[in-house]
Parts: C-alpha cells; sequence; structure tokens
C-alpha cells in the first residue's frame, strides 16, 4: 500500500505471509516423520519514500517472524521446534537517481538482527544473528517493451555462536519484464537469500533462485503460463551443496472480473 502525503512524500507498508514446509531432502527434517511440519513467515515493512528533485530517498523498517508446528512421528509421539522460531527486526534504505528517463541508478543498504525462542538449538549452537547486504544496480524502461530492475552486492552474516563462521556471498537480484507481442510477456527474476538451518557445524544457507517465466492470452478469459526455475543451496560450513529445478504450466479462465480460476501442474527435482 502507498499513501501520497505530497508530491514529493509517500508513505509505503507491505505485510506478507507465506506457509509452507522443508523441501524432501532437506538435511534440517528429523526421522521418523509421519508428516513435514509446517511453519508460517509473516510480518511487515513501514517506511517512507522522500524525493528531492530526481534524487529520491527510501527508508524502511521491518518485522519479521517464522513459527514452526510440532512434528508428528510414526510412532505417534510429537518433538518440538521451537528453536526453529525466530523474530527478525531490521531496517533499509535505498537513494535512487533519475539519471534519464527510463533509467534509474540505485544504492540499497539493508540490515537485521534475528533472535530465536530458544537460546540453543537441538544441536547445542546459538543461532542468533546479525547480517544484511549492500547493493547497486538500476531500474530501467526501454520503450515500455522492456522493463525491470537489476542489481548485484554482497551479502552477510555473523552468528553468536564463536564455532559458526561468517556466512556470506554474491547477491544477485533481477526483474525483468519483455512485452514480446500484445499477447505474449517473457519475465526473468533472481534473488538471493540467507536461509536458516539445524546442520550441525553449519551457519546457513546461502540460496540462488533463477526464475524464466512466459505468459500468453490465448483469449481474454483464458491464460496459460509456462515457467522454469534453477538454483542453488550453499550450506556453508558443509560440503553440501543443492541443485534445485522445477517446471510447472499454470491456466488461467477468468470467469469476470474478479473471479479467476487457476490451475498448476508443477515438477520439481531435488539433487
Amino acid at each position: 500500500g502507498r499513501l501520497d502525503v505530497s508530491r514529493d512524500t509517500r508513505l509505503t507498508a507491505q505485510a506478507r505471509l507465506r506457509i509452507a514446509t522443508d523441501n524432501p531432502g532437506s538435511p534440517n527434517i528429523q526421522a521418523g516423520l509421519a508428516r513435514y511440519p509446517t511453519y508460517a513467515a509473516y510480518g511487515g515493512t513501514f517506511g517512507v519514500d522522500q524525493n528531492f528533485n530526481r534524487l529520491q530517498v527510501s527508508a524502511g523498517a521491518t518485522v519479521d517472524r517464522t513459527a514452526y508446528t510440532y512434528s508428528q512421528l510414526t510412532d505417534g509421539t510429537s518433538t518440538t521446534n521451537d528453536d526453529r522460531n525466530f523474530n527478525q527486526f531490521g531496517g533499509v534504505g535505498r537513494v535512487s537517481y533519475d539519471l534519464r528517463p527510463g533509467l534509474k541508478p540505485f544504492v540499497e543498504v539493508q540490515g537485521d538482527s534475528r533472535v530465536h525462542d530458544v537460546k540453543l538449538d537441538r544441536n547445542g549452537y546459538a543461532r542468533d544473528s546479525t547480517g544484511g547486504y549492500i547493493k547497486g544496480g538500476t531500474s530501467f524502461e526501454f520503450s515500455r517493451l522492456l522493463t525491470g530492475e537489476i542489481a548485484v552486492g554482497y551479502a552477510a552474516r555473523d552468528y553468536a555462536d564463536p564455532r559458526l563462521n561468517r556466512l556470506d556471498g554474491l547477491l544477485v537480484s533481477s526483474s525483468l519484464v519483455w512485452t514480446a507481442t500484445p499477447l505474449t510477456t517473457a519475465k526473468f527474476y533472481s534473488d538471493t537469500t540467507i536461509a536458516e538451518t539445524t546442520l550441525a557445524g553449519t551457519s546457513g544457507v546461502l540460496t540462488h533462485i533463477y526464475t524464466v517465466e512466459v505468459d500468453h492470452d490465448f483469449r481474454r478469459w483464458l491464460t496459460a503460463i509456462g515457467k522454469f526455475t534453477w538454483g542453488t543451496l550453499d550450506y556453508q560450513g558443509d560440503a553440501r551443496r543443492d541443485k534445485i529445478y522445477s517446471l510447472s504450466g499454470d491456466l488461467i479462465y477468468k470467469l469476470n472480473r474478479n473471479i479467476w480460476l487457476k490451475g498448476t501442474l508443477r515438477r520439481d527435482w531435488l539433487e
């Protein structure tokens, strides 16, 4: 959401919620599970954008929480996942400049702190941490046919437990949209994140995800979407390095302006 206080000042807010489980094959999964425990990751960002002629300054505060349900085991018992629950508090700042029409370079800095519900995890490691990233790039719009944003930078995270080394690596983020025809749109987007893990001696997981998507309108009321995703999960502090792939197809049937029906068929691979 956005509230325009004046021509040059805007208040912004964002709410997010994701409910999921660990991927099959993840080292975070316990043995003897009857079913995968679900987790909810939710939070919000509250900020302000201020224009000074061509210069734009943005700042925001972020609050997030990740919480897991209990693990149900095949012998009828259950075990807690409280050591995986944590709160994250942080801030993000961005400075951008309208260099020319359709080209807007920027620099963005983010920092946060993660505080777990339990001081020591199941393997005796203190997982509280601080981290963030810095990245630079540009947003652009070329004749409305190619629009998007691309940036590179550096992400790092330091942990309270001295046995856990700093987790760091290259950050790549992008969001590109190419309007090939009035009916067909191609998209490419990528993201880098630092995820938590319970693997003993491992600081965390540096994850790079890349996605190519093509949307096509067969009719005003019928749209097809094809998507291919690939990525890497680097468990820093351990020799494990996973590769993931996903291929999916969506079909959207628009009953009217307000109600759409969507069906998805997807296959995932993990190496």
